[in-house]
């Protein structure tokens, strides 16, 4: 699970160094503040560890939406800049990250470990930076070696900039063992990252049946989606059961003898007459892509963008409470983009009922001055209180109030 998220010099945010994330993590504020930027800057860095042998450009195009490129891409459009794009997450006491400073036509990469404790049998924390600069498209081709002594063993660090291996220098059974556990140690960075996956605005199910079809590395389509439906026996039961407490609606598939067609259907309960998923209007059909994201296996940081379009504030409650629950109950990491007072409101609401931890939850609010964004953490209390409050949702709601009143300031 990621513990921060680095960024710089990308999009309109000039500078937004560890942005701490949560098990739930919400990100709010006016439209076009650059909320997004921060899911999309993940996106970027997760495309550079899957194929850091392309183009410049292809790191930002994040599948269902291509960015630009870098002169696109870069803050104020300044090609003279690099983008910085780190993740760090915690481990063995201490943190580690992995960063990727992407410039023309060059990039640095760099792994920083903190006093990281390797086991509770190995108090020694280990700090280590390593460093190299590579050449964009990079096949992956060059090793920054370092050596690292714990206790009086030494071990030769071999790093190419996303993967690593570590060697004893005196091999034994031990120090053997501690070469493994070192390099899973230094790998988890970029297998966190490998584990992301986003739910963009684009989504939902526009067909009544499907096929299964080949399954990218950020399945996005409809057709892929539907076939991480189609190939878990599990995910329809799974989504059925939050369909049914978030819309009284469950999910089901079907399959007609002799065919590979499946068809996705729901039943209102009060109607108990089932419907095509497509026919049952787009708040539930956006739902269940979520849900099927969110549950597919192998990931662990889930990047969703503004949820509650079309749904009632009724259902976003509903919503809201059901995936702080997913989250903890299934050890899911979810980063929302939110415009929704009633869906953070329902957020907060679940740590009020103690239902969610409140150092489970970090919340930020997008500002946007002139050409660059900041964000500002507004801490959340064991009884679900904002600091600072939800002004950037009211502001607006007291302005109308007081017009609609006649009521002067």
């Amino acid at each position: 699970m990621l513990k921060a998220t680095q960024i710089k010099n990308f999009r309109s945010v000039e500078n937004a160094t560890n942005l701490e994330l949560a098990p739930i993590t919400v990100i709010y504020g006016p439209t076009s503040a650059g909320k997004s930027t921060i899911l999309y800057g993940l996106c970027a860095l997760r495309n550079f560890i899957l194929n850091p042998n392309q183009a410049l450009d292809g790191f930002f195009n994040i599948g269902f939406q291509s960015l630009g490129g870098f002169d696109a891409c870069v803050f104020n459009h300044d090609q003279t800049r690099t983008i910085s794009l780190g993740a760090s997450i915690e481990a063995g006491n201490g943190v580690l990250e992995y960063t990727v400073s992407l410039g023309k036509p060059s990039a640095k990469l760099k792994l920083k470990l903190s006093n990281v404790q390797l086991s509770e049998e190995i108090a020694h924390p280990i700090n280590l930076s390593i460093e190299g600069s590579i050449s964009i498209p990079y096949p992956v081709n060059q090793a920054f070696q370092q050596e690292l002594e714990i206790k009086t063993d030494k071990y030769n660090i071999n790093w190419n900039g996303v993967n690593t291996n570590v060697i004893s220098a005196q091999p034994t059974a031990d120090t053997q063992k501690i070469a493994q556990l070192l390099s899973v140690l230094m790998n988890s960075p970029t297998e966190a990252l490998k584990k992301i996956d986003i739910v963009p605005h684009k989504r939902g199910f526009f067909k009544p049946s499907y096929s299964p079809v080949p399954i990218s590395s950020i399945p996005t389509s409809e057709d892929e989606v539907a076939t991480l439906i189609i190939n878990d026996p599990d995910l329809p039961a799974k989504i059925s059961i939050d369909t049914e407490e978030i819309f009284g609606r469950d999910f089901r598939t079907y399959v007609p003898p002799g065919t590979a067609t499946v068809y996705f259907q729901t039943t209102d309960k009060r109607a108990r007459t089932p419907v095509y998923l497509v026919n049952d209007g787009f708040g539930v059909n956006q739902v269940v892509y979520i849900l099927a994201k969110i549950y597919r296996a192998g990931v662990e940081t889930v990047l969703i963008e503004e949820p509650e379009v079309h749904l009632h504030p009724t259902v976003i409650r509903n919503l809201a409470r059901r995936l702080a629950m997913i989250a903890i109950e299934e050890g899911k990491q979810l980063v929302f983009t939110t415009h929704s007072e009633q869906f953070l409101i329902s957020l907060l609401t679940c740590v009020s009922e103690k239902l969610i931890q409140a150092d489970s939850m970090k919340c930020y609010l997008a500002n946007r001055d002139k050409r660059s964004t900041s964000f500002t953490e507004q801490t959340v209390s064991e009884k679900g209180q904002l600091t600072g409050g939800l002004a950037s949702f009211v502001e607006a709601e007291v302005a109308d109030l007081r017009k609609y009143m006649s009521i002067e300031q």
